[in-house]
């Protein structure tokens, strides 16, 4: 069984809302929101994976000295399964804006269950949920 790696990335505002993105043209999971990043690709760090999906996807700078690995999440299919690694920042560079077209919207954690998304990324709100309101 083939494993893919996704890292995610929570970017958290002044007021505890976490940034989502409504997926849009794409063939899998087209009109679920999502949280931003993708896939790691081969010989790529987790970090770097980070830097460089935020910045094609939200045109904003992000430093390795400024995320924080929260949780994650396996999903499986017959021929492979995806570890979803869910990360903090609540420092960037710039305003995200989204440069493949997505809508984006910032969201109190606890009103993140009202959005429709991927089943595996349940746990993953919950855990981030459960974090922001402790912080």
């Amino acid at each position: 069984m083939k494993t893919r790696l996704v890292a995610l990335i929570g970017l958290i505002n002044e007021n505890n809302e976490v940034l989502i993105s409504l997926r849009k043209n794409r063939s899998h999971y087209n009109n679920l929101w999502e949280f931003p990043g993708g896939k790691v690709e081969e010989d790529e760090t987790v970090d770097n994976a980070l830097e460089r999906e935020i910045k094609e996807e939200l045109s904003i700078d992000i430093s390795s000295n400024c995320i924080a690995p929260l949780t994650f999440s396996i999903e499986y299919n017959n021929t492979h399964q995806t570890i979803l690694m869910l990360h903090i920042c609540r420092k960037w560079r710039g305003s995200p804006i989204s440069l493949l077209g997505q809508k984006l919207e910032w969201v109190r954690p606890i009103d993140l269950t009202d959005y429709e998304m991927p089943r595996a990324n349940v746990f993953l709100i919950s855990i981030l949920r459960d974090w922001i309101a402790t912080s």
